[in-house]
């Protein structure tokens, strides 16, 4: 394998807080073997956005997830081509149960590794795979494992894919045996014992000609990086413009789900003021039975005096009345 491409494969395996660490010290180790060149090519490298990492990283660690996906499109082409309109609404539907799944897993897997994969990243992850199942080259670069940007398709014309992959002639990544965002850069290139042979101007050149073509080297260097940074602070601020949209979100959510509580607490203040006003009138109401009671017990107490005193005279009137007989 070339070695800037194995150091690609390589970096774009790393989580994106630690990429350009160890960029560097990958290209440190290729400078310190002699390779220039491949230290530079490992320095111009850019850094993904955690979208494009979590593709990536599903490519490596959850290839079985993915491969179904990419195969589908094939098949999707073939039914489109032979007009076979049931297989491709069959393969439709399909297709976006595949989706769903692998933006949810893409999700997991960013929480197994270490690297939160917002709403706004999993959609960018869905349309990516979706840009990938319609165009061949999107296909091609998914499969590379070292997507630097994501990208989505129209259905309609090629995907846009210029500066989507770091190595543009990458070919498949290699599928992780164990997902690790902690190891440490492997050398690449050379090894530190293999010396490179310096570098010497052709004997027609002048020395104000070397000179030239220094400076040329170093402005063309001194490019190069700035395009890096200015790529990998692009992909900052799309990574924080994301998280921001899904903080807005989050916010709307909880807006209205504060409004809906706000209501429901009206709603229930409402009702325990008509329960409140129920239970006073109860109150009342049991107040004026107890009063009614004890005088129905007083009244009842009297006739029973009554009655029985009727009931003596009764007696007595009748015993009198057998005495005269």
């Amino acid at each position: 394998m070339d070695p800037l491409e194995q150091a690609a494969g390589q970096l774009y395996g790393e989580a994106p807080s630690g990429f350009i660490a160890a960029r560097n010290a990958l290209a440190a180790e290729a400078k310190a073997a002699g390779d220039r060149e491949l230290a530079a090519g490992i320095r111009s490298l850019a850094k993904p956005s955690v979208a494009a990492w979590a593709v990536n990283a599903l490519v490596r660690h959850r290839p079985g997830e993915v491969q179904p996906l990419l195969e589908l499109g094939e098949r999707m082409r073939d039914a489109t081509d032979s007009g076979d309109r049931d297989a491709v609404r069959q393969l439709g539907r399909e297709r976006q149960q595949l989706l769903a799944a692998a933006a949810s897993s893409a999700r997991a897997l960013g929480d197994e590794l270490g690297v939160p994969v917002s709403d706004a990243a999993a959609v960018e992850v869905q349309q990516t795979l979706q840009a990938a199942v319609v165009d061949p080259a999107a296909t091609a670069a998914v499969r590379s494992g070292l997507l630097v940007r994501t990208f989505s398709s129209t259905g309609v014309d090629p995907v846009e894919l210029d500066g989507a992959v770091a190595l543009a002639e990458a070919g498949a990544v290699e599928p992780a045996t164990a997902p690790s965002t902690a190891t440490r850069p492997r050398a690449v290139g050379r090894q530190a014992t293999e010396k490179k042979p310096p570098v010497k101007a052709a004997p027609e050149e002048s020395r104000e000609q070397v000179r030239e073509r220094a400076a040329a080297e170093r402005a063309s260097r001194a490019i190069a990086a700035a395009k890096r940074e200015a790529e990998e602070a692009r992909q900052d601020a799309e990574d924080a413009q994301a998280e921001l949209a899904t903080t807005e979100l989050r916010i709307r959510e909880n807006r209205a789900r504060h409004e809906q509580l706000a209501e429901e607490q009206q709603e229930l203040r409402e009702r325990l003021d008509a329960v409140q006003g129920e239970l006073t009138d109860t109150n009342v109401t049991a107040a004026r039975l107890r009063k009614e009671r004890a005088s129905a017990v007083r009244a009842a107490e009297a006739a029973e005096r009554l009655a029985s005193r009727a009931r003596t005279r009764l007696a007595s009137l009748t015993a009198d009345d057998d005495r005269d007989d």
